[in-house]
């Protein structure tokens, strides 16, 4: 099924190529019309890159099913040898476990921290080798050898292969699904997301915004860590609060590789609710 996304980036390159052969075929340059069609392609193709769960340029899965009052709290950018433990002892006398898209060159740094995350029955996953900012203006080959070496790194340290993949940024292009495809891994967007990778966020905000989203099958995206490793995310302080959300609710925590099942390599697809 191709989403609304897809058909419009489609829909506005046909678009644009027939008024380019009509200005060309009556020898009119049709600027003003080609420059109104060019900045409208670009805001296009730009929001389908920041916003993955549009699925503008292939499949990203974004949340679960529902029915089994389950939920996927995911971590990106550790481990961090402070901040990550911090996570994992909140979340070590609860029923609750959480899926880290770790980054490959922070797991070769901390693989004693690598190897608590999977020993405390968490789910590993790949955030890319280095959290490049330009990733989704990279070749497929460049995306795949990144992905490759991060889960290279995961399974050197912990015998475990990754099989899920969140872009730094969540930004995700065309290259970004092929290699990604042909690295064997599925691409992972959110949900629901609290922004606490922002430095200054307040764990009241994170928690009252992901209270909003926070519904059977949400996947909701977190950090363990700061990209730069500069700061404490506020979900840190934030997640006794928000496993007490989780509890309320009658919800569970659980990997991703639980939360998905074999439906992460299904052709049904998740459609996100708006934060």
């Amino acid at each position: 099924m191709t989403s609304p996304a897809r058909v419009s980036l489609l829909a506005s390159t046909a678009g644009l190529g027939a008024v380019a052969l009509h200005a060309a075929l009556r020898g009119e340059p049709g600027l003003a019309v080609m420059g109104a069609l060019s900045l409208g392609w670009g805001v296009l193709i730009t929001t389908g890159v920041i916003f993955p769960w549009l699925e503008m340029y292939g499949r990203v899965v974004s949340r679960g099913p529902a029915g089994s009052a389950r939920v996927a709290l995911t971590f990106d950018d550790g481990p961090h040898p402070v901040t990550t433990r911090r996570v994992l002892e909140a979340l070590a006398p609860t029923r609750h476990r959480a899926t880290f898209f770790v980054l490959g060159e922070k797991a070769r740094r901390h693989p004693d921290v690598l190897r608590e995350i999977h020993a405390s029955g968490h789910t590993l996953a790949l955030h890319g080798d280095s959290h490049d900012w330009l990733h989704s203006f990279r070749w497929s080959s460049s995306v795949r050898a990144d992905i490759l070496r991060a889960a290279a790194a995961v399974e050197a340290v912990t015998g475990a292969r990754p099989r899920f993949f969140r872009p730094p940024l969540g930004h995700t292009s065309f290259t970004t699904v092929r290699g990604a495809r042909l690295a064997g891994v599925t691409l992972i967007a959110w949900s629901s997301r609290g922004y606490d990778g922002l430095r200054g966020r307040s764990p009241e905000a994170v928690v009252e915004r992901v209270g909003r989203t926070l519904i059977d099958g949400a996947i909701v995206m977190l950090h363990d860590a700061a990209e730069h490793d500069d700061f404490e995310p506020a979900s840190v302080r934030a997640l006794p609060r928000l496993v007490a959300l989780l509890d309320e609710r009658g919800l569970t925590s659980v990997g991703l590789d639980v939360l998905l099942c074999d439906l992460a390599h299904s052709p049904s697809r998740y459609v996100p609710q708006k934060s």
